[in-house]
């Protein structure tokens, strides 16, 4: 068999380069299409001394780019092989295979079975006489020579090698295909081929069927008599990783089809869910207004629809908030802030807003702090909060009344340089969920099938997006849960942290703090944050207990720089167990109230018994620390800014300039700002708003309020083009972005517009206020 009756095989290869060339004088007699494609100036005859083998390493060897000549025209790692041969039986020659290291599945299977030898690159080849009906030998494995021999009947090799070595499935097919009336009748000089895949086992000695393998079979007609083919060459090639790669397609693609169709009948169940979530609140809306038209002159009556309106509506926007969200998410279009924030103004935060929730419910919150030393931080403090909103919202809405519900947070040992591991866990005794659902909890549109929920709302998008803003900061939500015990979700994320000093507290190094809590951990975690600081950290677990030890600490001249008293203790509470401590001992040591919970309606009483201030649970460093500088008179800050804050509560004599475009939400925005007691002046663009900032001197406006979305020029451009404005006040005066785009990208927009913040549409009175109130405070300061 010569070299030539294998050009057709080899032109065929789609990953491996074979050419033959000269001993003598390195001149290329054969090259296949492959390496036709990766060397274009290859010509036959030519000499290229470059690729003579011995310029090559020998036999079986992976090579780089700097163990070849720059002249080489491979690049990257190459593998060679090389065989000798003698071209056309008389010219000693090397036949030379070229395999890329970084080729496909079936590439690398390819040349696994590429040996010393071209034979080696098909594990079977022989030789077929069709006109005489017998077959020689090649190249086969042992197993099927033990059976085939090396030369007998095509016919019978074919029928005795099919019941060895092909699945039943596919013997009759491969017979029928391979059999000589077949392979006469098909191979043509127009289509000189034919070939099959077949399923290929191997019976043992007892005749049990063992392995598994696809192979390929390809006769090609090699010499036609009378326009048929009289001799031809038998192939056969391994390409069970080529199936194997198939079938995992497939099944991927099985996959992703079965997902695509639970990701649209989740859809659909959501549309339909959401239709009736969303009708909820707007049939509540139009009902109410429906109402209180037909009640005006009952004033108690309106009232109570209006607030009925209040409720629908933010539970309606919550709604449309978290479908927007999801959207945004998984269009990749969200961005998160990158900002200084404080942990402890987080979680305090957090606690503000879902207080009025728990104790509606009668739900116990505990807080646990461990080993938090760095607080000040960079990252989406709007983002987290969301996130644990969400959690913590959740854990309120599944655990009945009277439950419990706890927030512990953990710093972590981290990996990453510059950055602070995070740990928060919530847990809670509620509902609980089936460990089928904790599965699937953060996927889309998913709500657990549990009667006891039907009615509470939601659209089962909330925990999908949670997990992907805390993926989005590096971190991972884990969740444990059982039916009717409770759930517990751990949020790790990882911030960024601020290069923040600690404060000086050589003032109050040493001195003895007694922490009194029925809590133990409590206790435990408030005392070594007191050791951390430089301070002696003593605690007991009662009022009783609190003045015995306060008053041998007197008797003994040791008196405590400061008594922490948490305020809600069994027997005896925080304010029963101050008014004992003034009893015997007096005024002098200070006192502190710890708690968890909104202290405003006994601020009063406090105060008379000479309560010296409040600190809210989960104690964090920071705060604990301003308390005590406090106690001792140093640094008052934040009780300075607080009372300026409350100073510029007065609005009186203010004016602010409101630029929108949509004549009801101007009106809204003019009667809600208005009632604060500012003037407002009107413009309905921002060209307008930039044209009457000019028109009036400097400092006639103390703020302006700038919608986006705004006609002939938005509110982005207005704000650049104020700035640019060379006056006093063009600079410096707040403007204030109000705005229905509501996400953290429209946030740094307005910011990098020349904005000083940010406020969501629909307003909110209070965060209105307080926008006004801090801002007017510095438009004071300015002006002064």
């Amino acid at each position: 068999m010569e070299i030539s009756d294998y050009e057709l095989l080899l032109d065929s290869l789609q990953m491996a380069g074979v050419y033959v060339i000269r001993k003598d004088n390195h001149q290329i007699l054969y090259f296949n299409q492959w390496m036709k494609k990766t060397v274009p100036d290859l010509v036959l005859g030519a000499v290229r001394h470059e690729l003579w083998v011995d310029m090559l390493p020998e036999g079986r060897t992976e090579m780089k780019n700097e163990n070849i000549n720059d002249a080489h025209p491979w690049k990257g790692t190459v593998r060679i092989e090389a065989a000798d041969v003698l071209w056309e039986k008389k010219i000693p020659a090397s036949v030379v295979t070229v395999i890329p290291c970084k080729e496909s599945a079936a590439g690398k299977k390819e040349r696994e079975y590429i040996g010393k030898s071209l034979g080696n690159l098909f594990f079977a080849i022989y030789d077929i006489d069709l006109e005489e009906d017998v077959f020689h030998t090649v190249n086969q494995r042992e197993e099927v020579k033990n059976i085939l021999g090396t030369e007998m009947s095509f016919t019978e090799a074919i029928r005795i090698y099919s019941e060895h070595f092909v699945h039943s499935d596919c013997r009759e097919e491969y017979v029928q295909k391979m059999s000589r009336t077949n392979l006469l009748e098909k191979l043509s000089e127009s289509r000189p081929f034919v070939a099959m895949e077949y399923h290929r086992i191997k019976i043992d000695a007892e005749g049990v069927p063992e392995g598994d393998g696809w192979v390929r079979a390809t006769v090609i007609a090699t010499e036609f008599r009378d326009g048929k083919s009289s001799k031809a060459l038998y192939v056969a090639q391994d390409i069970s990783e080529v199936k194997k790669k198939e079938e995992m397609e497939h099944q991927m693609l099985k996959e992703a089809c079965e997902a695509a169709n639970r990701a649209n009948a989740s859809k659909s169940e959501f549309l339909s869910r959401m239709s009736h979530d969303i009708r909820t609140p707007m049939n509540a809306i139009i009902g109410m207004t429906t109402i209180a038209e037909g009640h005006l002159d009952d004033e108690e009556r309106v009232e109570d629809c209006l607030n009925k309106i209040t409720v629908s509506s933010k539970h309606l926007l919550s709604l449309i908030n978290e479908v927007l969200d999801m959207s945004k998410i998984e269009s990749g279009k969200i961005n998160l802030a990158e900002e200084e924030f404080n942990i402890s103004d987080l979680i305090q935060n957090l606690l503000t807003m879902i207080r009025p929730n728990t104790e509606a419910k009668n739900h116990k919150l505990e807080l646990n702090i461990a080993k938090v030393e760095h607080e000040d931080v960079i990252g989406d403090v709007m983002r987290l909060q969301q996130v644990f909103m969400n959690i913590l919202g959740n854990a309120v809405k599944y655990t009945p009344p009277g439950g419990t519900l706890e927030l512990e947070i953990k710093e972590k040992e981290s990996e990453r340089t510059g950055y602070g591991c995070y740990e928060f866990v919530f847990r809670d005794n509620g509902i609980g969920m089936s460990e089928e659902f904790v599965k699937k909890i953060f996927e889309p549109f998913s709500r657990a099938e549990d009667s006891r929920i039907n009615k509470i709302e939601g659209t089962g998008l909330g925990m999908a997006i949670a997990l992907k803003i805390i993926r989005m900061m590096n971190g991972d939500i884990q969740v444990k849960s059982e039916v009717n015990k409770g759930s517990q979700f751990t949020v790790t994320v990882y911030l960024k942290q601020q290069n923040t000093e600690m404060p000086d507290m050589e003032q109050i190094a040493g001195m003895p703090v007694l922490v009194v809590d029925d809590d133990v951990m409590a206790c435990e975690s408030a005392c070594e944050i007191l050791n951390g600081i430089g301070m002696k950290g003593e605690w007991v677990t009662s009022g009783k207990e609190a003045t015995n030890r306060i008053m041998e600490a007197r008797r003994t001249g040791k008196e405590f720089f400061a008594i922490l008293l948490d305020w809600q203790m069994p027997v005896m509470d925080g304010l029963a167990t101050a008014r004992e401590i003034r009893r015997e001992a007096g005024e002098s040591v200070p006192i502190a109230i710890l708690t968890a919970y909104d202290w405003s309606h006994v601020e009063a009483e406090a105060r008379e018994i000479g309560i010296a201030g409040f600190i809210s649970k989960p104690l964090f460093k920071s705060r604990l620390v301003y308390l005590l500088k406090k106690i001792a008179g140093g640094d008052c800050k934040r009780e300075e800014a607080s009372g300026e804050e409350s100073a510029c509560r007065d609005f009186n004599g203010k004016r602010i300039l409101l630029a929108e475009d949509n004549e009801l939400n101007r009106e809204i925005a003019e009667e809600i700002i208005g009632s604060t007691g500012v003037m407002v002046e009107c413009v309905e663009n921002g060209l307008q708003a930039v044209e009457r900032f000019k028109e009036k001197g400097s400092w006639y406006y103390d703020l302006i309020f700038m919608d986006v979305q705004m006609p002939v020029m938005n509110g982005y451009e207005a704000t650049k083009t104020i700035r640019g404005i060379e006056r006093e006040d063009a600079a410096r005066i707040p403007i204030i972005a109000m705005t229905a785009n509501a996400f953290t990208e429209d946030m740094i927009a307005s910011k990098k517009a020349g904005m000083n913040e940010h406020i969501a549409k629909p307003l909110n009175l209070d965060q209105l206020m307080k926008c006004m109130s801090y801002w007017f405070c510095r438009t004071d300061k300015r002006k002064g």
